[in-house]
């Protein structure tokens, strides 16, 4: 029995959040979207044109991904105001240039996850890719 392609497309949020977070093709979720791991500091921003599990186009029209800037932003200030109340909270610094320096820390060297991250959610979110599952676990 061949499950229909509305059954397929039904998955549970939690596997869609863990494959944004690595970042897999959002028709197959088989392959990365990168080339490269994200720590790669030459090759964390070349991703494949095409998904090589299932042939997916990665870059579904010029410019698409400028918009990835809105959700980069959105991950930078729940990351500058998470580090921020913490460090208030726990360390209780003397000056508040130690906070702004536990603020803007953290998305420095985050920011290769960052990118990543925001490119995921991008094609996730408006991409219009339809997970199709593992054919061969069907």
């Amino acid at each position: 029995m061949n499950p229909t392609e509305k059954e397929i497309s039904r998955e549970p949020v939690e596997n869609t959040i863990v494959a944004i977070i690595q970042t897999r093709c959002p028709k197959c979720r088989e392959e990365n979207m990168f080339v490269h791991q994200a720590l790669n500091i030459k090759g964390f921003l070349k991703m494949h044109r095409s998904c090589p599990a299932c042939g997916q186009d990665l870059h579904p029209e010029p410019g698409f991904y400028f918009g990835a800037m809105y959700f980069s932003y959105g991950l930078n200030v729940a990351l500058m105001v998470t580090f921020g109340i913490a460090f208030e909270i726990l360390f209780h610094p003397s000056s508040f240039a130690l906070t702004l320096v536990s603020v803007f820390i953290p998305p420095l060297l985050l920011a290769p996850w960052n990118f990543r991250i925001s490119r995921a959610i991008m094609i996730y979110v408006l991409g219009g890719i339809k997970y199709r599952g593992n054919k061969s676990k069907a």
